[in-house]
């Protein structure tokens, strides 16, 4: 490129330097007298220059020449590289529509092998195994105990049929609290049948309560603690009888349970029944709001009918848990005028993946504490170790504070929960 820019300002320069000979020649006072001999020489000049410039031209053409035939050269290697390129894309497409059409065909496959092994097996059970043990300190009025103590052990099986019919039975082995040695008693905890179809679900037998299974679900604690209304007998977590719940839509959902009303550790010993209704409400993702109400009645002459209400409010998600709930029974045990009424909070939070940090605060009192050595506040803290499937672990501290001014009782627990 340099080449020719030079060739070029040559062939100015020597236009340039023939117009000012030229015109020298001509003007000169020595043209008349030297004219033949002048004439000869720019003759001569003359046709230097004009060989000059057809060799410049020349040379100049043969490169012009040259470059464009390269740039040619270019442009087709470019093209075919730009179309080995495209021609490798087609490629590449073809090879991936082969991959999803062979991905299409297993799936279709394996459809249609998963739904003929469902039309030849029934349904799929398992078994349900659950111990419930701790080792506690205990400090109240400058008295400290300690121990090892089997709270639960729950032995049962629970088989789905592909219809929607569901089995459940359990069995119970625990240690009464009226018993002053060290028997274990077993109760059957659950014993029903369920079938649940398009939203509607409904179970008969000894089945769990309604009124703290969504409390259950949000606490998942047991083996530390057992849920507000279970701790401080204001229901059973099973009695026998029958319950039904329908899904209003994506956020609602109704549930009805008529039972005897005296839990699974008693038979029926009145002719009272348990009727309750209750409305659970999902208005956002993992927010829940429950209303619950029952009747008791006594079935007999000069005994009251006990009444209960519950609500809960309560947010919970993988990383963190909040839960409030309040709970008011009035006649309590079917005496008129004893009433009790409480509320618990709840929060818990992920520390890592296997420990969970929790805290809860309980209080229960009495209208006109007539119940005032039960009335107090209670409070428990502790972390939740999940090293296996398979097992928890819990450290916990845990404090009761009597509101009749007695002392306040401290404990220390290690809770483990050994399931399957």
């Amino acid at each position: 490129m340099v080449l020719i820019i030079y060739v070029i300002i040559f062939n100015i320069y020597a236009r340039f330097v023939e117009l000012l000979m030229f015109k020298y020649y001509l003007d000169s006072y020595f043209l008349t007298n030297f004219a033949p001999r002048i004439k000869c020489i720019y003759k001569h000049y003359l046709n230097i220059l004009n060989k000059m410039r057809i060799k410049g031209n020349l040379f100049i053409l043969v490169l012009l020449c040259g470059f464009l035939v390269s740039a040619n050269a270019q442009q087709s290697e470019n093209n075919s590289a730009e179309n080995f390129d495209v021609e490798k894309l087609y490629e590449k497409m073809n090879e991936l529509e082969g991959q999803i059409e062979d991905l299409k065909t297993e799936l279709e496959k394996s459809k249609t092998t998963e739904a003929n092994s469902n039309k030849g097996k029934k349904g799929e059970g398992k078994f349900i195994i659950r111990n419930f043990v701790n080792f506690n300190i205990q400090s109240q009025d400058g008295e400290t105990d300690l121990g090892f103590k089997l709270d639960r052990s729950y032995f049962g099986y629970e088989y789905t049929f592909n219809n929607g019919l569901k089995l459940k039975s359990i069995i119970d082995f625990g240690k009464p609290s009226k018993l002053d040695d060290y028997n274990y008693v077993a109760y059957i905890k659950n014993a029903f049948v369920g079938w649940s179809r398009k939203g509607f679900t409904i179970n008969a037998g000894m089945i769990q309560t309604t009124q703290s299974a969504l409390q259950e679900k949000i606490w998942a604690k047991r083996y530390i603690m057992m849920v507000f209304h279970d701790q401080y007998k204001f229901g059973s977590s099973a009695d026998l009888g029958f319950s039904m719940e329908y899904k209003l839509s994506n956020w609602a959902k109704a549930d009805f349970i008529m039972v005897n009303g005296e839990g699974y550790k008693k038979i029926q010993s009145n002719k009272g029944l348990l009727y309750g209704l209750g409305v659970t409400l999902t208005p956002a993702e993992n927010f829940y709001v429950r209303l619950y109400s029952d009747i008791n009645n006594s079935g007999i002459c000069g005994e009251s009918n006990i009444y209960g209400y519950s609500a809960l409010m309560a947010y919970k998600s993988d990383k963190f848990t909040l839960s409030g709930e309040f709970n008011m029974m009035q006649n309590y045990k079917n005496v008129s005028n004893h009433n009790l009424l409480g509320c618990s909070v709840f929060g818990s939070a992920k520390v890592s993946r296997l420990i969970e940090a929790y805290a809860r605060y309980d209080y229960i009192t009495s209208n006109d504490h007539w119940d005032a050595n039960n009335d107090k506040h209670a409070i428990i803290a502790g972390f939740e170790i999940l090293p296996c499937k398979y097992v928890k672990i819990s450290p916990n501290f845990r404090m009761n504070i009597p509101e009749n001014g007695g002392d306040n009782k401290y404990m220390g627990y290690i809770n483990c929960c050994f399931q399957l």
